[in-house]
């Protein structure tokens, strides 16, 4: 593999194709020795010889040359190969990175830095910037690297905090690292699964093996002198899943000598987090207080958002089933993740911004620290909620044959009820292998199916994501939306700003000062939108950042934008360079549906290039016209 300067002679020479570049001149113009380029010509010239875009030519008293065919061509070539440098650089960073981690969270004192040295092969360079790395990274789990002169390293913080850190990062199953736990899993495995057979306790596959691996680590932790502090829910300890982890546990904890206390809260850990995979639902205390919870949650967020969830038992029973498992995953720090996290805040924004505000009331009712994954899960529920109250006073009813789980059609629902809000009053997903529904109780039936062949016929075919194409198949039998001019009508002239700004501060108060001449806004209008920062950064993806009250304040709807000549950073992630303020009016539900049509303009790069190129504001109104052609 090359190296970044490597790659820096390379494009210099193909910048200057076709010039030949003594030893001595590329080493003067690189500021290293001519014995150094030699050595990095060497490396260039086998790189060089594996590609076919183009050559390095050598004569003698001349020097070295670059010649092509076609030289974009040969730019892309070696792009793509810095690319994969890049990549390799990062995760054999990343790799270093958590090896490091591990090494001290497996030492139960001070690791010097010498040791550092010999066993992660390492120079003393490159382990000071692993040092800044690891501190970075273990900030996420509330934990710290100290120094001490003369002693070394060592990482302080919660036990409970490392354990997650352990499974987050993939440390505990890595056969690759001599710090991986080495306990003998089908041994765990074969005890837990036992003792929940001994004592008659229903659970399955997955919650089994996420139980395995916490049980796993616990014994590798305890094997090298770390144990748990005090856990709390004391009164756990009458539980049928409290005997299950102490008959799990007493194989394992008593050869190394704990403590009977410590024993204690290793076994109230492990019984949270089985009840974070489990039965919960006999928790009646706590389905009492939750279903409390829910009713006075619900008025609130009528009162805030205009959308009434109060009448919806369904939604209830559902948010409460997902509720009390997140409460004692929450007690034993073992909050979901979710991949899709990203996704779910940009196709259901309004849904977000309710689970945002949601788990604010859950964390002062209940004193409870909710992650943004978990908000994320938690907003699908709210959105769930959302589709069935837009389904109101509409009268089509749709029928999708899917091969689709449950869980795997919110985004086709989504899209389809987004398209034709108006008009559906009813989506419903039936398995395509099964006749268990009759046509005769449906306006128009779809089917995501390749295999056509077997339907009788008045069934169309649509793909899981849709198109464009499906769109125009759907419509034939729903007609969709009003109107481009009603969004662009959102887009005033007098709240566009195009031009140089330094700082997030300081675009925001731009925006809102633009905002403010044009519209009657509260005085703390401002302090909203950076609070709703706070709770989480707005940036919505492709370098677009769309931050918003938490909830509607204004009396109108309507959306400030800025265009920067440069990227600002926004959060410690993302830069971006086009920023549109959002606001929507009080007590119009329906105004929310805005955020839909800044979704497709959040996805479409081509749309953004336009605007970045032109960043006037009739270019702009001329862009949003463009992206939004296909929606109405």
């Amino acid at each position: 593999m090359m190296t970044k300067r490597q790659y820096e002679i390379l494009e210099h020479l193909l910048h200057h194709e076709g010039e030949f570049y003594s030893s001595k001149t590329l080493a003067d113009l690189f500021g290293i020795s001519v014995r150094t380029i030699k050595t990095d010509m060497k490396a260039i010239k086998q790189f060089s010889a594996k590609q076919n875009t183009f050559e390095l030519q050598t004569l003698p008293s001349k020097g070295t040359r670059v010649v092509t065919e076609n030289s974009e061509q040969a730019y892309m070539t070696i792009e793509s190969s810095k690319k994969q440098m890049n990549q390799a650089i990062k995760k054999q960073q990343g790799d270093r990175t958590l090896t490091l981690i591990q090494l001290l969270l497996d030492s139960t004192g001070y690791v010097s830095k010498y040791t550092l040295f010999e066993k992660l092969y390492i120079s003393e360079s490159t382990l000071y910037k692993s040092i800044h790395e690891v501190r970075e990274k273990l900030k996420k789990y509330k934990l710290s690297l100290v120094y001490k002169t003369n002693y070394g390293y060592k990482i302080e913080g919660r036990e409970i905090d490392k354990r997650l850190c352990m499974i987050q990062n993939d440390m505990i199953y890595d056969n690759l690292s001599p710090y991986a736990i080495s306990e003998n899993l089908g041994r765990i495995y074969n005890i837990v699964a036992d003792a929940f057979i001994r004592f008659k306790y229903q659970i399955n596959e997955q919650s089994l093996q996420n139980i395995t691996t916490h049980v796993a680590l616990a014994v590798h932790r305890v094997k090298h002198g770390n144990v748990v502090e005090m856990q709390e829910d004391q009164d756990i300890m009458d539980r049928i899943e409290y005997k299950i982890s102490e008959n799990i546990l007493n194989h394992f904890l008593p050869i190394y000598n704990i403590s009977v206390t410590s024993f204690q809260n290793e076994t109230i850990l492990l019984t949270q987090t089985i009840l974070g995979k489990g039965r919960y639902w006999q928790d009646n205390e706590l389905r009492s207080d939750i279903n409390e919870f829910i009713n006075q949650a619900f008025i609130l967020i009528h009162q805030k958002f205009s959308v009434n969830y109060e009448t919806d038992e369904t939604m209830k029973l559902y948010l409460a089933l997902h509720l009390i498992p997140m409460f004692y995953r929450i007690r034993s720090r073992t909050q979901l993740e979710n991949e899709m996290a990203p996704e779910i805040r940009q196709t259901f924004p309004l849904a977000y911004d309710i689970a945002i505000y949601f788990s604010i009331l859950l964390s002062k009712h209940f004193d409870l620290d909710v992650s943004q994954d978990e908000v994320s899960f938690l907003a699908l529920y709210f959105n769930y909620g959302l589709e069935k109250l837009n389904l109101v006073n509409f009268n089509k009813r749709v029928l999708i044959l899917t091969t689709l789980r449950k869980s795997e059609t919110v985004l086709l629902r989504h899209r389809i009820l987004s398209w034709f809000p108006n008009q559906i009053s009813e989506v419903t997903f039936a398995d395509s292998n099964s006749d268990d529904y009759d046509i005769e109780n449906y306006d128009a039936i779809f089917s995501t199916d390749d295999d056509m062949d077997k339907y009788k016929g008045g069934i169309t075919k649509i793909n899981i994501f849709p198109d464009e194409k499906d769109f125009d198949r759907i419509n034939l039998a729903i007609n969709g939306y009003t109107s481009i001019k009603s969004i662009l009508d959102k887009f005033d002239k007098d709240c566009f700003f195009s031009g140089s700004l330094s700082s997030k501060s300081q675009v925001l108060k731009q925006l809102c000062d633009n905002a403010s001449k044009k519209y009657e806004l509260p005085d703390h209008f401002m302090e909203t939108i950076e609070a709703r920062e706070d709770i989480s950064p707005t940036y919505f993806g492709n370098h677009i950042a769309v931050p918003h009250p938490l909830t509607p304040l204004s009396k109108d709807t309507f959306v400030s934008v800025a265009i920067l000549d440069k990227p600002i950073r926004w959060d410690a992630s993302h830069m971006v360079q086009l920023i549109m303020l959002v606001s929507v009016e009080k007590n119009n539900p329906k105004a929310f549906q805005i955020w839909h049509y800044l979704s497709n303009l959040v996805r479409n790069d081509d749309t953004l290039d336009m605007i970045l190129k032109n960043p006037t504001y009739e270019a702009f109104i001329q862009s949003l016209t463009t992206s939004l052609k296909d929606a109405f």
